[in-house]
Order: C-alpha cells, then structure tokens, then sequence
C-alpha cells in the first residue's frame, strides 16, 4: 500500500513537473498571448461597430444559430422586418432600404462571430492543454474562470444592445456601453497577465532584496495603470455620446481652455457621462494626465537602471504612449474615425504594457 503511495505521488510530480517545463509554459504561454491579441482585434471590430450605429441590426441573442447569416432574400426581408420594429429605424433610419440594412448587419455579425470564435480559441486549447497534462494544476481553475467570464461579457453585450430596443432609444445605454467596454479591458488584461504568469513563475522573479530597490518605479508602474484605466473609461462615455463630433480643435475647446457648455445638466455629475462637451474635455484631461504618469515612468525607469527585460517593458509604454496621443489628436482634428478605432485598439495595448513593466519588477513571496 505504502509502495503504491509513493508509486501515485511520484507519478504527480512527474506530471507537475512536465506541466511546469519550460516547452509547455512557453507553449501555453503563446496560446494565451495569441487569444489577448484577438481580443484587442475585438476591440477594433466593436470600435467600428459603435461609430457606425450598427449594434441595433441584429435583435435576437442567439449563440448557436446565430452564426448563420440571412442566406435567402425572404430571410434578409424578416431581418430587416424586425428592424423596422425599433426606435432607431423610425427615428433615425426610417429612409433605410434593404441596401443599406445590409450594410448595418454585416458589421455586427461580424463582431458577434468574432466572439464566438474567441470562445473556440480559448476554449478548445484550454480543454487540450488540460487532457493532456501540460496545464499546471494552479492555472486550471483560473483559466477556466476567464472562459466562464468570457461568456458573461458575451451576456453583457446582448444586455447593452437590449437597451437600445426601448421606446425613444436610439443607440445604446451609455452607461452599459461603459461597462462592456470595461467588462472586455479587464478580461483582455486578465488573459495578457496570465500569460506573464505562465511565462515568468514565481522562481523566476526577482529575490525580494533586489526588487525593494525598485520600489520607486514599481510604484510609477502602478500610478500608470492607474491613470490610464481612469483616462479608458472616461474615453468609453466619449464614445458612446458620439462627443468626438462636437469640437475638433486642439487643445482649446471652442476657444476656451474649458467649454462653455460644460456644466450644463444638473446633477452635475451627469455632465461627465451625459454632456459631450464635457465627455470630450474630461478625456482630453484625463488622457494628458494618464501621459505625463506614463512619461514619469519611464524617466523614473531610465534613472533606476532597471533590469533589461523590465527597462524593455518601460520603453515599450513609452513609445505606445507617444502613438496613442498623436491617434487621439489626430482623430479629434481629422475627424477620420478609422484613427479612433486604432486608438482605441492602442488603448489596450498601452494598458497591456504598463502591466508588463509591473509585473517585471514583482519580486518573489517571502517564505
């Protein structure tokens, strides 16, 4: 009994032990860094989807049955039958022919088979990796957790279209446009650390002596992910009042440092999700700020002499800070919304890298 005992254990560590190899991790490493950027590819579709008013074309939720698009003219005039139910058409849309429902739909079915093809991509490697042993036993639970999450942001998006169908609306809920939008950074950000886990083990990381001297730029680490999360979500109340639309000067705002419409809506805290000239100055501020954190950060890194892959991480912010600035600007003066769908995407990867630089300089658990 003893011997079989041993016999069981060895055996599990052996298992453990081929998990945790460096092939497997890289392996399972690349799976999850690959998921992240179709992830931020979603980003660019919804993007897209939200600037061109196409979330409200489709008016059922159907996971499964979904994925097969209108294939008849009777099947394509049912759809657009159903579109014609809905305040957006008649108030909006109500010129609209068959052509032009078209050109709404495709948009959005695109970016809801976009989903559904992410849930293959994570789900059906994650049940490999799992079967066949290359899976560390401490990632299982919280991988499967992200799938599960991956589906509730599937459920959030038909929730934030859903609001759209009410009587006068003819867009979606800002504020569930907000929360989708958030919903889908923190998981894309979620899937992006798991990969730095998976790459980089708690062995690996610096002994803790080493990483108390790194404790400034850690903490600037720290502000800029902070500051840029703060600058996102006040970017997602900009979206989805359209505020880009109202004033395309930079930096004054219709001549003034601050518009003169900003605090129009009363409370006044509905001004920094409802007003779009407040929407639009609060992320102009707030994306400043989030830069000047970022650029300290990288000056408090070059000064720390910081170890190369962590220096790498911080210059990587860097330099994606200086392109999401200029897309901004560039959007707001150009008006050319195919900027802001980059800009958006870049927003992610920004926020991707300042976890990076964090993570680089995480020193390992006393024991």
């Amino acid at each position: 009994m003893a011997s079989q005992t041993a016999a069981g254990i060895a055996m599990n560590q052996s298992r453990a032990a081929r998990a945790a190899s460096p092939e497997n991790r890289r392996l399972v490493a690349a799976w999850l860094f690959v998921s992240f950027a179709l992830i931020v590819e979603m980003f660019g579709i919804g993007a897209y989807v939200q600037n061109d008013n196409a979330g409200l074309s489709i008016m059922a939720w159907q996971p499964v049955s979904g994925i097969i698009p209108p294939l008849t003219h009777a099947a394509w005039e049912r759809m657009f039958a159903l579109y014609k139910t809905i305040p957006q058409y008649q108030l909006l849309n109500s010129h609209m022919d068959l052509a032009g429902f078209k050109a709404i739909f495709w948009p959005e079915w695109i970016h809801r088979l976009w989903g559904r093809l992410l849930g293959l991509d994570f789900g059906i490697p994650l049940v490999w990796f799992w079967w066949t042993g290359r899976l560390e036993r401490r990632l299982r639970p919280w991988l499967l957790l992200l799938f599960v999450l991956g589906g509730i942001q599937g459920l959030i998006g038909w929730w934030m279209v859903a609001s759209g169908f009410h009587p006068g609306m003819t867009e979606v809920s800002v504020w569930r446009l907000s929360i989708h939008y958030c919903f889908a950074t923190a998981l894309a950000i979620a899937v992006f650390c798991s990969g730095l886990v998976v790459l980089r083990p708690e062995s690996e990381r610096l002994p803790p002596a080493e990483a108390a001297k790194y404790r400034t730029a850690r903490g600037f680490a720290i502000a800029s992910i902070v500051a840029i999360c703060i600058a996102i979500v006040a970017g997602t109340f900009l979206s989805g009042t359209h505020a880009y639309t109202i004033d395309n000067t930079f930096p004054l705002m219709q001549g003034r440092w601050i518009p003169p419409g900003y605090a129009t809506l009363h409370p006044f805290w509905r001004n920094w999700v409802l007003n779009k000239a407040a929407a639009q100055w609060d992320h102009r501020l707030l994306g400043t700020v989030a830069a000047l954190v970022v650029i300290a950060a990288v000056v408090a890194a070059i000064r720390a002499d910081l170890p190369p892959r962590a220096r790498d991480a911080f210059l990587v912010m860097g330099g994606l800070l200086i392109v999401q600035y200029i897309l901004g600007v560039t959007t707001l003066v150009s008006k050319i919304l195919d900027i802001g769908i980059v800009h958006q995407m870049n927003a992610v990867l920004l926020l991707a890298a300042a976890v990076w630089a964090y993570f680089e300089l995480r020193g390992r658990r006393s024991a």
